[in-house]
């Protein structure tokens, strides 16, 4: 297996873009990117996550959707808690809902199976969460030290890149004199 590092610039660029060729809102694809980032920080292969979980099917993306969804009720206080019910989708939500607490201050955390709370603001891990996660849920604010996560994205897999190229490859405007002419391309300079 060939890997290949990326900038978290690259990894949240590169899995929006995805996100929006499978077809998400782009405020749902942004959303993916800065999880992207938030899981590369804390040693998950962020751009396999996301192009797994986006799939070809519909399903996939409405599960992702019903648990960004499911977040933001989280995120304004509408519930406590959110049942984490499909693991094929658990890192990306571990993701989705870490990035929620760093772009918010809220304290998030997932409760497991064995009644621990880990505070995602203290993970730097977040493969290791996985298989005993059961509920995320809000907990009252907490002074404790936030892990910023590592200095370097976590090495990406070459296929999985090339995956969510094509998916983003799908919103390009197909290249000819007509698209050119009303605006698409960079034109004969790139700097914009």
């Amino acid at each position: 297996m060939t890997t290949i590092l990326l900038s978290y610039n690259e990894v949240q660029s590169v899995t929006r873009k995805a996100a929006s060729g499978a077809g998400l809102p782009h405020g749902a694809a942004d959303d993916i990117g800065h999880a992207a980032a938030w899981l590369s920080a804390r040693g998950v292969d962020a751009v396999r996550t996301v192009v797994d979980a986006l799939g070809d099917d519909e399903r996939g993306r409405q599960t992702i959707l019903r648990d960004q969804a499911a977040i933001d009720t989280l995120c304004c206080g509408e519930t406590e808690q959110v049942l984490l019910r499909d693991r094929n989708y658990g890192l990306l939500l571990i993701g989705l809902a870490g990035a929620a607490a760093v772009h918010t201050g809220l304290n998030l955390a997932v409760q497991q199976v064995d009644g621990d709370v880990v505070p995602l603001a203290r993970v730097s891990d977040a493969g290791g969460l996985l298989s005993a996660m059961k509920i995320l849920r809000l907990l009252p604010d907490d002074d404790a030290p936030v892990c910023s996560g590592s200095l370097r994205p976590m090495a990406t897999d070459a296929v999985a890149y090339a995956a969510a190229l094509g998916l983003a490859a799908r919103t390009y405007v197909p290249a000819s004199d007509l698209s050119r002419a009303r605006g698409a391309g960079a034109g004969t300079t790139d700097n914009d």
